[in-house]
């Protein structure tokens, strides 16, 4: 089948003779970026990095309801689900460790928490663009950024009297979307707008008796606020977020195969309320001197877990332009976040309070970029420290709790750097190369269930890239090299003594990835392609591959606009066959290869109202989310489970613009 897709994509690149347009084709090269070496942003044609970005016209284009949707098919991007979790964004492999090796931000301000980012609670409707930096961002960034850094970035208020939007949408399993926008202008500095999103859905899978008749529920509302200044502004934006999320778990292997909707081995439901302040200064002071300053507030209260989490964030730096193109920045930040389990524990038969997790970082870093002509040479060194206050339980006879021991760790000297060139051969191609040493320390979910000697993940990454684009014809490539030393990974391949630890050995991934968008007439095609070879290279694991990473990951995709009101869009993805996510000693073999198709169709009328639908998963491909594994001698014994994926689904909607 994926021969079929391959020959009709190359019919249509070759068969299409329309006049080519050449400004869409560069616009990816121009499109600038503010989460590269600085926050003050730059173009990608500027930048040592491998950059992707994902706007807000790609999103709608090819129908996408959520950010996960949104990263589909982007080059070294594999998005796990598992059912009642958010889904996680592995860069370049990572594998069931993804939610802590990618750091996640919410319009430059960390979004990750102590059990890694909801990216659920963010509508589709309110994102403005999203940036990718694969294998970059440890310098800004620090700790986390193992795989890179993806920043969401939200849509700020417009410069007008009265605008907004009001939409509808209705789909399969009883799934329903709203959104509504607002937003205006207060004398000639404020800047004001707010929305709300709802959604509703009964899923995919048979719901758990207990839950057979509720169904999952979202709400968020925005509001934000900007002050022009003079050279500069003000940005204030609050989020307030409902998640009501019901989840069913595995099937064996048997039941997947005969019904992969029916109930699963277990139930439950995923209830919390968060709210975010964020807010940032922006002020050029002189014409050489750029001061930019932002920080935030976040507060999640887990319903089913009876928790509370707390989270200060603040980020100040300085850029200096010394030349032209050369600058250097100087800042640091600080995170300060508590973990409050309101649940009582009974410990030795005495009822008590569970003490709190703590997590605390400072980090101070510089930067410097360096222009000669037609090269760029980037510089970038970080020191950071992160404490933690957590407790361990321990348990005696019969799984009775008889003590709970404070436990503490202080990583001082956590150091990431990065050197990079870029050499800027046309006006419209680049060629660069970098090297990153990014770090991890292991998380508080991680600690408290651990075993061994506790040490902080280190990755070198090595990167040779180029970006241009050619009359009709935008292309990035690039090729990877990351060793990663004291890898924190979860190992359950003794059944007697799964734990967090980290690899005795070396891991490697050598990579490329490959992405081409032509673009005619009234015709757009897309390549992404993507190959990963992750191995394990000494330890105990020695000579095999890393788990849960699949090599070969691609997206064909087609756009065709008959007029400036209807088009219609289609995207095939593959993934290759991959080992089960915590199968590190390859003992069961790969599965799960596929392929789905999605396609949908839009209608603008004259008077902005916008018609869409959609279909998912054409084909109804059935295939998982995730596999794992249990090495559990008892019952039916080591096995793989299975969490399947969404079947075939229908949308169709309506958005109106005023």
């Amino acid at each position: 089948m994926m021969k079929k897709y391959l020959m009709l994509a190359a019919i249509l690149a070759v068969g299409t003779t329309a006049m080519a347009e050449e400004n869409l084709a560069s616009q990816k090269l121009k499109e600038t970026v503010i989460t590269t070496t600085e926050s003050f942003g730059t173009s990608a044609h500027e930048t040592a990095k491998n950059v992707y970005v994902v706007t807000a016209e790609e999103i709608k284009e090819k129908g996408a309801l959520t950010i996960d949707e949104a990263l589909k098919g982007v080059p070294g991007v594999i998005v796990r689900k598992m059912d009642g979790a958010s889904p996680k964004i592995d860069l370049r492999g990572s594998g069931a460790t993804s939610n802590y090796n990618t750091v996640i931000l919410l319009d430059g301000i960390p979004f990750n928490s102590f059990n890694g980012a909801d990216i659920t609670s963010i509508p589709i409707g309110e994102v403005e663009k999203i940036e990718i930096i694969q294998g970059g961002g440890a310098v800004m960034y620090g700790d986390g950024a193992i795989g890179g850094v993806v920043n969401i970035i939200t849509k700020a208020p417009e410069n007008k009297v009265n605008y907004g939007s009001v939409g509808l949408e209705a789909g399969s399993w009883e799934t329903t979307r709203a959104n509504l926008t607002y937003g205006t202008k207060i004398g000639e500095k404020l800047l004001v707008n707010t929305s709300y999103s709802g959604y509703s859905s009964m899923d995919y899978r048979d719901r758990n008796p207990e839950y057979k008749n509720d169904e999952d529920r979202r709400e968020s509302i925005w509001l934000r606020g900007k002050y022009l200044l003079k050279d500069g502004n003000i940005e204030l934006r609050y989020n307030h977020n409902k998640t009501k999320d019901y989840y069913t778990g595995y099937l064996e292997k048997s039941q997947f195969e005969d019904k992969p909707t029916q109930i699963g081995s277990y139930g439950g439901l995923i209830h919390s309320i968060t709210d975010i302040w964020n807010l940032s200064y922006n002020k050029k002071l002189t014409d050489k001197l750029d001061f930019l300053i932002y920080g935030g507030y976040s507060e999640e209260e887990s319903k089913n877990q009876n928790t509370l989490t707390k989270e200060y964030f603040i980020k100040p730096q300085v850029k200096y332009s010394y030349g032209d193109n050369s600058y250097i920045i100087v800042g640091g930040d600080y995170r300060d976040g508590n973990r409050e389990f309101k649940t009582p524990v009974t410990v030795n038969g005495k009822v008590q309070k569970s003490p709190d997790d703590e997590r605390e970082s400072y980090a101070g870093y510089i930067m410097n970029k360096t222009t000669f002509g037609n090269l760029e040479f980037t510089q970038g060194y970080r020191r950071e420290r992160v404490e933690y206050k957590y407790s361990s339980k321990i348990y005696g006879e019969n799984w009775q709790l008889v003590e709970i021991k404070p436990m503490d760790a202080d990583y001082s000297n956590n150091d990431s750097y990065e050197f990079g060139v870029n050499y800027l051969y046309s006006d419209t191609g680049n060629l660069y190369f970098n090297y990153t040493r990014a770090m991890r320390t292991p998380t508080i979910s991680d600690a408290g269930y651990w075993y061994g000697d506790v040490k902080t993940q280190k990755n070198d990454i090595y990167e040779i890239g180029v970006r241009d684009y050619y009359k009709n014809t935008s292309l990035a490539a690039s090729v990877f090299y990351i060793e990663s030393d004291n890898e924190i990974y979860y190992d359950k391949t003794d059944a007697n003594n799964d734990r967090n630890r980290n690899f005795d050995g070396k891991v490697e991934r050598t990579g490329a990835q490959l992405s081409l968008a032509h673009y005619f007439d009234k015709l757009t095609l897309r390549e992404n392609i993507s190959y990963i070879k992750p191995e394990v290279t000494s330890g105990k694991y020695d000579g095999n591959t890393f788990a849960g990473v699949p090599e070969w990951t691609l997206n064909l995709g087609a756009t065709y606009r008959f007029n400036e009101k209807l088009y219609v869009n289609t995207d095939i993805y593959y993934q290759a066959d991959a080992y089960a996510e915590d199968d590190f000693d390859n003992y069961f073999g790969k599965d799960n290869d596929y392929v789905t198709v999605d396609a949908n169709i839009s209608y603008t009328l004259d008077n902005g109202l916008e018609l869409y639908g959609g279909i998912r998963n054409l084909f109804d491909e059935e295939y998982c989310n995730t596999i794992t594994s249990t090495r559990s001698p008892w019952g039916a014994g080591p096995r793989t489970l299975f969490y399947p994926a969404d079947g075939r689904s229908y949308y169709a909607g309506f958005r109106y613009n005023f």
